[in-house]
């Protein structure tokens, strides 16, 4: 499990042909986000996509139970809120900026109609929610067999590679425990007893894996 697991695959504006892409990018409006502005909110019956050009966000739902779960990360070439443009529902999580989010808002009509016109854009946006699906499917195995430990391991892992892990640097350890599925608690005695083993150390809010092969070990990697 890991926190951009859900997103897993290549962001949709990415597997577009440029044509494709540069098209799509001249729909709608440019906006910017402020961090921590929310983009889209859970329950909402908005309509319309936001193309991510630059910057972070964390995709977050509430459970009946109360309880924040953090779904994943969205960041450059992803597309937030299509889900919803699709099947006509209200929104089913609520997305925030984690840094200033630079991106492109389009009318879901106008999304809808750009892909209905170009079979390979359709095809392509029906594969990126395949590999949402599946890999929430893989997320849902790994809450139930892993210790919080091992989930942790991993989720750190995950936000260390490539640009997401100035993304993770800005997740809290509530943020942390809600995209593993743990407590508050349960997370800092993790965090605690990898720094102890120099397993991992702190740079301010950041947290740095010290010792990624001890770090894989624990993640069953």
């Amino acid at each position: 499990m890991s926190a951009t697991a859900i997103f897993g695959g290549d962001p949709l504006l990415k597997i577009l042909s440029e044509t494709d892409r540069n098209d799509l990018l001249s729909l709608g409006a440019e906006r910017r986000y402020a961090t921590d502005q929310r983009i889209l909110d859970q329950g909402n019956d908005d309509r319309f996509v936001v193309l991510i050009r630059r910057g972070w966000t964390v995709v977050r739902a509430e459970a009946e139970n109360g309880r924040s779960v953090i779904f994943g990360l969205c960041g450059p070439l992803d597309i937030v809120g299509e889900m919803a443009a699709f099947d006509g529902k209200p929104r089913s999580a609520t997305v925030t900026a984690l840094v200033e989010v630079h991106g492109r808002v389009v009318p879901s009509a106008d999304f809808l109609a750009f892909l209905r016109g170009r079979p390979h854009a359709y095809e392509a946006a029906v594969r990126s929610l395949s590999a949402r699906l599946r890999a929430a499917d893989d997320q849902s195995q790994t809450l139930a067999t892993l210790t919080v430990l091992q989930r942790l391991a991993r989720l750190l892992l995950d936000l260390d590679a490539g640009d997401t892990s100035r993304a993770g640097a800005e997740l809290n350890q509530q943020e942390l425990a809600a995209a593993i599925g743990a407590t508050r608690e349960s997370v800092a005695k993790s965090l605690a007893a990898l720094r102890a083993r120099a397993v991992l150390r702190s740079e301010g809010r950041r947290i740095v894996i010290a010792d990624r092969g001890a770090l894989q070990a624990i993640a069953l990697l």
